[in-house]
């Protein structure tokens, strides 16, 4: 994230510590469709995926307005952390396992619309070997190559360090290679 942008995040939730719903809605905008994505590769079906996108969005607004708002230094950090645990919740209450390769099919429908034929099975192929990684892989593999984000962007969100982050990175990458070249999907 660049220098200005961090600045003007700083502002931006300074302003929502006192109650400015523009503020908000600025951040809001700027994250919903990151964080919708990355909810809809952990959970079933599109419906929970917004379901749970909108209770974060609730719950970081009710945190950051009447909460123990000083303790958040980075809201991107903050956003992804809330829905890493809500995630978890979800799936607590549920008891159930993080179906990734289920939310699979969902999102491989939304992007495969305008992929050739070739590149769909190729993502197929990813999102597959995918599941046969630890959930903790399958997250950073997700946050870095699908959100785009780098080591040190994850490693607050994850609760690393950012030269553990990037070790993990790398190690989930290798074994993502291997699940691919044995292909046994």
């Amino acid at each position: 994230m660049s220098f200005v942008r961090r600045i003007e995040e700083d502002i931006l939730l300074l302003k929502i510590r006192h109650g400015d719903q523009a503020a908000y809605a600025t951040i809001y905008d700027r994250y919903v469709d990151a964080l919708f994505r990355y909810i809809s590769f952990r959970v079933r079906s599109t419906e929970q995926a917004e379901d749970l996108t909108s209770e974060l969005f609730l719950k970081v607004w009710q945190y950051l307005t009447d909460g123990d708002k000083d303790r958040v230094q980075n809201i991107r950090a903050f956003l992804y952390q809330s829905a890493r645990n809500l995630i978890a919740d979800h799936y607590r209450t549920m008891q159930d396992e993080l179906p990734l390769d289920e939310a699979m099919d969902v999102t491989l429908d939304k992007q495969s619309r305008h992929l050739s034929v070739e590149q769909r099975l190729t993502l197929s192929e990813v999102e597959q070997g995918l599941t046969k990684l630890k959930g903790e892989w399958q997250e950073i593999i997700i946050l870095a190559h699908v959100e785009g984000m780098k080591p040190g962007e994850i490693a607050p969100i994850i609760g690393k360090s950012a030269a553990t982050t990037r070790v993990m990175l790398h190690r989930a990458l290798q074994e993502l290679k291997k699940v691919l070249n044995q292909g046994n999907l």
